[in-house]
């Protein structure tokens, strides 16, 4: 061995035996002079600590408390982790990680990451203010995808109040998103751009925009068994993509419609509920009609097995929506069959706007309007 790799090896021992105590691989953050106290400004006591657990691939274990940070850099193969216990409503409970300034693009950036894990933290990003977009977890790939898999995980996490979106994932190469809520955020609860993506178990509730988003295409996703609810926007709204999974989901009193599908190819939408959607689909920036499905420009697609009802808001205000069942629009090698839509719309069960290629069937989708 070198001399210079002897006096490399000997200083990391040094400096090990200067940090705190560390069990299996786990630090915990108060040791690195985190207060959590929701006072105390805690971005440098963490980074630190994200620092050091990066060189030995450990955790960060964050117990209960309010950390106030803000712009915290997560490097590959670091997990950030608590105990799950907050809730829906919004009370701040277990480790909660608080934005304290406006001033970063995100809480938590895992860009040129590899292999990190996020679980069971409430990130809060109730001080975005109205200036620029914060999120609450990005990867920017802003010009080209990783050399390899990102496998970014994240489950059982809370993310919300962030002006921007909760998760933001540009060409992002394998993710894993589960057992999370992603509510009440300025912009989508999640927006990806990327391919190989596990989303399961989620809620999608009351954001800004789309529950979940696309952008410039994305591809090879299963999405499943998620609820995605009283979002401004589309429920699911995709386009330029391929290969998803879209089964057994339910979709409730989104602003546009349930799913929204563009220029996508060889994938199936099957077993999920459409429960009155299309609930305020003017205020929408493609100026959508009011519908609980609509599928245009798109190939090889399967849609059977699915239930739609109409329906106002809770406490029986609001309109009854949707007007339309499904719309759809040139579409090639396509099967629409064995849906049903019994009360699941308020004027047609389906629009056929035509320009269809080779091999479309639309038969035995039976319903009845609400009354």
């Amino acid at each position: 061995m070198s001399m210079k790799k002897i006096l490399c090896a000997l200083s990391w021992i040094c400096v090990l035996h200067l940090l705190p105590a560390v069990e299996n691989g786990v630090f915990n953050v108060r040791d690195f002079g985190a207060r959590g106290d929701g006072k105390t400004a805690d971005s440098a006591a963490i980074q630190k600590a994200i620092d050091v657990a990066a060189n030995v691939h450990g955790t960060i274990f964050f117990p209960p408390g309010i950390y106030l940070c803000h712009g915290l850099r997560v490097p590959s193969h670091v997990c950030l982790s608590a105990d799950p216990v907050w809730g829906y409503r919004g009370e701040d409970a277990g480790a909660v990680l608080a934005l304290d300034s406006p001033d970063a693009p995100a809480l938590l950036d895992v860009t040129d990451s590899f292999g990190v894990r996020i679980r069971g933290l409430l990130l809060s990003g109730a001080k975005s203010g109205d200036g620029k977009p914060v999120h609450g977890i990005l990867l920017n790939n802003d010009k080209k995808y990783s050399k390899f898999e990102n496998s970014i995980t994240v489950e059982d996490c809370k993310i919300t109040k962030f002006s921007g979106h909760g998760i933001y994932l540009k060409r992002a190469w394998l993710f894993v998103i589960r057992r999370n809520l992603l509510m009440s955020n300025g912009g989508c609860g999640m927006r990806v751009h990327g391919c190989d993506g596990f989303v399961s178990d989620n809620q999608f509730s009351s954001n800004g925009g789309d529950g979940f988003s696309y952008e410039m295409g994305c591809s090879t996703v299963m999405f499943t068994a998620n609820r995605v609810e009283w979002n401004h926007g589309h429920g699911l709204n995709i386009c330029e993509g391929d290969t998803w999974n879209i089964t057994g989901n339910s979709f409730d009193r989104n602003w546009g419609a349930a799913i929204r599908a563009e220029k996508i190819n060889t994938s199936a939408i099957t077993g999920n509920t459409f429960r009155r959607c299309g609930s305020d689909c003017s205020k929408l920036p493609d100026n959508s009609e009011s519908a609980g499905l609509i599928l245009l420009h798109s190939q090889g697609l399967t849609v059977t097995g699915n239930a739609f009802v109409a329906g106002h808001d809770d406490g029986g205000t609001g309109n009854d929506t949707p007007d339309v069942g499904m719309i759809v629009e040139d579409l090639t090698d396509s099967v629409i069959s064995g849906n049903v839509l019994h009360r699941g719309y308020m004027k047609k069960p389906l629009v056929d706007r035509g320009g269809h290629g080779q091999g479309v069937v639309m038969k035995d989708n039976p319903g009845s309007a609400m009354e």
